[in-house]
């Protein structure tokens, strides 16, 4: 085998280093001006933080709501729901639905719109779609017996069930410091 030349090498470190042209020696000079126009990628700090605070207080309050939404029975004292569980899971799958074809509408127009209705990816997202309807139904039934509080630690039970499941499915392996968060 022959070794490479300087000019093949050289070559090969602009393919490497997206560099159409290379000279031996040459270094990429860079300052305070280089990069001063570039934008950074994805949303703010302050969204980012606005947008963790919501979805955390959404998680928490969660379970207070649907909790005042019980009816007390007068005979019993006991608290059940005065709708069917499947009134909420039929509810929020419909606005779902609306909601997603009015952003494919409006991020894409009409072929963005159709494009969401091809068979492929309707098979996947029906399955998945399913799969999280059978999810809310068996919450609102769990709700339905359980106060808020003990629903929160069920609700926080899932971390550590998806945890157990990825490790038993898929290999994955949490690390200790992992394992004692999710505990706690």
């Amino acid at each position: 085998l022959k070794p490479l030349g300087p000019s093949l090498r050289a070559r090969a470190r602009g393919f490497l280093f997206g560099r159409t042209s290379v000279h031996r020696g040459e270094m990429q000079n860079y300052n305070e001006n280089t990069f001063k126009d570039v934008k950074p990628a994805g949303p703010s700090a302050g969204l980012q933080v606005g947008l963790f605070i919501f979805f955390v207080m959404t998680r928490a309050i969660h379970p207070t709501i649907i909790d005042a939404s019980k009816s007390v029975d007068p005979e019993t004292g006991k608290k059940y729901f005065a709708y069917g569980e499947m009134t909420v899971v039929l509810g929020e799958t419909i606005v779902t639905l609306v909601i997603a074809q009015l952003m494919a509408l409006g991020s894409g127009g009409m072929k963005e719109w159709r494009a969401i209705w091809s068979p492929a990816p309707m098979k996947v997202f029906s399955f998945i779609g399913f799969v999280y309807a059978l999810g809310d139904f068996l919450e609102m039934a769990s709700m339905g017996s359980l106060g808020g509080a003990a629903y929160q630690v069920l609700l926080q039970s899932k971390l550590l069930i998806t945890a157990l499941m990825m490790w038993a499915i898929k290999g994955t392996k949490q690390t200790s410091l992992q394992w004692n968060i999710l505990l706690l």
